[in-house]
């Protein structure tokens, strides 16, 4: 009972996490330094959420080299996820950032020697599909295909993000989680400041001015950033993964889809609609 409280609240934070999200990308981000700046801020948040839970600073080489390599990879994901919501729907940007199972999948057949089944092949398949769907230009081209790169990049981010939870969770370094997570986003926070900075200097752009409310919601965005990465490598380990993978992907696809319906006015095209529920099977595919 327990777990599936926790796969709720998984689902739920991400899907907070993805309104606020695609809310500050479309409202509030004007350029670069505001995008740095957004992710900072939540690795901050993060990094609260781990102190607060007792994560312990002192881990192995390892852990601390693959958090490194982590956290450098989330930086990416979190930059490309961000970019794709401020430059076209929420609904098929949060596709994209779920269909980046993809990768893990990959790498979890030629790395740990697991045979895809034939639900798996059907779902990458698919997934193949629900790409070429989803790349329709129309409207304004110069700034689809930026969202094409953001979402491509996106993908690709949040599946090596799948790659190095595997490889440390598969590792005698395992029970290291907190630790390993803590200093995930403490060289994450690292890096975006530099690269904060780096943009500010520069492209000479000077950031939106923030008030006080916008910084706790990015700080809260940042605790449930924390909090989901968390709960996902806990239960992935303790929940059958037919359950955990599927619910845990196509619920956030579905409730994010629904909030960009309702909150936002998304208006999506009878293709559109084809290839997210094109997506959805694929990920149940996947997770079976």
């Amino acid at each position: 009972m327990i777990n599936y409280m926790l796969l709720f609240l998984s689902v739920f934070f991400d899907t907070f996490k993805n309104i606020y999200y695609n809310y500050f990308g479309k409202n509030v981000m004007k350029g670069h330094c505001d995008t740095l700046l957004f992710n900072e801020i939540n690795c901050i948040g993060a990094v609260i959420y781990f102190i607060a839970g007792g994560a312990d600073l002192h881990i192995s080489p390892f852990s601390l080299f693959m958090a490194l390599v982590f956290g450098a990879v989330t930086v990416s994901a979190q930059y490309f996820g961000l970019l794709s919501m401020s430059l076209g729907p929420m609904s098929y940007s949060v596709l994209f950032t779920y269909l980046s199972m993809l990768i893990p999948t990959i790498f979890g057949v030629i790395y740990f020697n697991n045979i895809p089944s034939a639900l798996h092949i059907i779902g990458l398949v698919l997934m193949v599909v629900t790409f070429f769907m989803s790349c329709e230009l129309k409207g304004e081209t110069r700034v689809s295909i930026k969202w094409i790169f953001a979402a491509f990049a996106s993908f690709l981010g949040w599946g090596f993000v799948g790659v190095c939870q595997q490889l440390h969770q598969s590792s005698q370094y395992a029970y290291e989680l907190k630790g390993f997570l803590l200093w995930t986003f403490i060289f994450s926070a690292i890096l975006f400041c530099v690269l904060f900075l780096f943009t500010k200097n520069k492209e000479n752009e000077k950031p939106q001015k923030l008030g006080i409310m916008p910084v706790i919601l990015m700080i809260f965005t940042g605790v449930a950033i924390g909090s989901i990465n968390e709960i996902n490598l806990y239960l992935s380990g303790v929940m059958n993964p037919v359950i955990f993978f599927p619910v845990v992907n196509g619920g956030v696809i579905l409730l994010s889809g629904i909030a960009a319906i309702l909150i936002f006015k998304e208006k999506l095209s009878v293709k559109q609609w084809i290839g997210i529920v094109t997506g959805f099977v694929s990920i149940l595919c996947l997770g079976f």
